[in-house]
């Protein structure tokens, strides 16, 4: 029911001369101001994006602050379904990432291929917000679309650092993708002797 019908509906059960009138009215319109101001909050523009998902990508603290506290939708997604978490992520942005996490943002949110945050920080190569997700329990054996984890992506981009740190969080070199393929091999494939050597001396 939209916020005016509700009022006139709240409005229509009390008499005029009722003494709970004007406290009716007034929690009604601030019910309407909040309803208001959320809304136009969350608008989005032609990519998907919402004001918070602007402020991360421009590194604005202190508008992410106002955003969350005036009510933002932490899990909004944009077109790529993308939440402004995962883009804090891709962007090693730590204060919105802490930020965000603190204020509830679903850690575990992925797109339609099922990325979530951990890959997209792998990926990205942005180590230090791949540990703050793994060290906030984000899931590290997560599969995406095809079945690759984290810990694949690490050992396609020859990245120790990510290898080691995923590693030390539980992540499985021998969970196979959709097509029969585990990080060790994927790490063959691509030449990553290294890798191939720093898997296997962890299992």
């Amino acid at each position: 029911m939209r916020p005016l019908a509700k009022l006139t509906t709240l409005l229509t059960r009390f008499p005029m001369t009722s003494g709970i009138v004007l406290p009716i009215i007034v929690a009604a319109f601030t019910y309407i101001s909040y309803q208001l101001m959320t809304q136009e909050i969350n608008q989005r523009d032609h990519l998907g994006r919402t004001e918070l998902f602007r402020a991360v990508e421009e590194g604005n603290s202190e508008k992410i602050t106002s955003l969350i506290n005036r009510g933002a939708d932490l899990n909004s997604s944009d077109n790529c379904g993308w939440s402004p978490l995962m883009k804090a992520a891709s962007l090693g942005n730590m204060s919105a990432l802490k930020q965000l996490n603190e204020a509830g943002a679903d850690i575990e949110h992925h797109d339609e291929s099922h990325y979530t945050s951990v890959m997209i920080a792998v990926v990205s190569r942005q180590t230090e917000a791949l540990a703050y997700l793994l060290s906030h329990s984000a899931q590290v054996n997560h599969q995406d679309t095809l079945g690759w984890t984290a810990l694949i992506w690490a050992a396609k981009q020859n990245d120790s650092q990510a290898v080691e740190l995923l590693m030390n969080y539980g992540a499985d070199p021998l969970l196979t993708d959709n097509k029969g393929q585990n990080a060790i091999h994927w790490a063959a494939l691509e030449g990553n002797q290294s890798i191939v050597m720093l898997l296997g001396s962890k299992l």
